[in-house]
């Protein structure tokens, strides 16, 4: 991107800061809960993996607000009734700064009601009205080095954010434990390959216009798909171990990044079906394990030998073990931010 990680000089952190953090993907929970403190507050989406990810409780005080999807209308009606009702919130409680990834409503309540810090964290280069509305109010926007827009930082951090909160060591000996008790669980042969399959919705804010109609094609790939669908997460605490959940698998095939993401960084071949373009995506790019399917064609033929080559590469990686893509980097800058 030709800039330095930290464009302007570091913001001087007082330990203990009281921080509001904006939670609006299950993703977000996963990162942000490592810099949690007791007085801190937490501004919740309402959505059915929050909700189980909740299920395991807060000391915190949380303020729930409706997600932003669906029509225009809907999606208008959403975003004032956030922005006001956090608004209200953060005057009740006082805070230094409020942390948000991709989630500019709150960030205008927070800059009317003053607050000093307020930082718009993005991986998301086409979420482009959020990135308008957020940057607008934010004093910190923090993206990646890999950030393929025009939006200028002021802080970068390496690498991509799933390798500052999945644990690769304890994902590979899950997985070692687990291979090969799955398929005498699932009452299939040893040697069937089996896939974690998550389809995607796509009634989010920026999603809809990404999504490609795989389901017919995938249905002749001769593999066993274990099914997961958005809104569908157990509320018994368990959906904090999503993203090792789904490494379990010999591989994963899904239309969401940040599935895809989180499953590259653990070596699990991996086949993502979207038309998303991302700078972390370009970042992943490289690893062998990870196929990147963006065209609408799915019979042209291309699409099956992409498809076979990461049959092969889970035949392989049975064989040979994964090579999980680990970066303690992204962890210590962000600590250095967020701690």
């Amino acid at each position: 991107m030709g800039h330095e990680r930290s464009v302007h000089s570091l913001p001087s952190f007082r330990k203990g800061m009281r921080t509001c953090w904006v939670i609006d993907h299950p993703a977000h929970f996963q990162l942000f809960k490592q810099w949690f403190q007791e007085d801190d507050i937490l501004i919740v989406t309402k959505r059915q993996e929050l909700d189980a990810m909740l299920a395991i409780g807060f000391t915190q005080e949380i303020l729930r607000v409706p997600r932003v999807s669906g029509s225009f209308f809907s999606k208008f009606r959403a975003a004032r009734l956030r922005q006001s009702t956090a608004r209200r919130f953060l005057k009740l409680n006082s805070v230094s700064r409020i942390i948000s990834k991709g989630a500019p409503f709150e960030l205008r309540a927070a800059a009317k009601e003053r607050i000093s810090q307020r930082w718009y964290i993005s991986d998301t280069e086409v979420n482009t009205i959020a990135h308008r509305l957020g940057t607008r109010s934010s004093s910190h926007i923090l993206l990646p080095e890999s950030w393929e827009s025009n939006l200028k930082p002021t802080h970068t951090y390496p690498g991509i954010l799933p390798q500052a909160y999945i644990d690769t060591d304890a994902s590979i000996s899950s997985w070692n434990s687990a291979r090969s008790q799955i398929p005498s669980e699932l009452g299939i042969s040893a040697d069937e390959i089996v896939v974690f399959h998550r389809k995607i919705i796509g009634n989010g804010v920026h999603d809809s216009t990404e999504i490609i109609d795989y389901e017919q094609s995938i249905r002749k790939m001769n593999v066993h798909f274990v099914e997961n669908k958005e809104n569908t997460a157990p509320e018994d605490g368990s959906a904090w171990e999503f993203p090792i959940q789904a490494s379990l698998f010999d591989g994963v095939l899904t239309g969401s990044t940040t599935l895809a993401a989180e499953a590259v960084v653990q070596g699990v071949p991996t086949l993502l079906i979207s038309k998303a373009k991302r700078g972390f995506l370009t970042y992943l790019s490289e690893q062998p394990h990870f196929f990147h399917w963006n065209n609408s064609d799915l019979f042209d033929g291309h699409f099956s030998e992409m498809a076979e080559q990461w049959k092969n590469c889970m035949k392989s990686t049975r064989e040979n073990g994964r090579n999980p893509v680990p970066n303690p980097e992204v962890k210590s800058v962000l600590d250095s931010f967020f701690r």
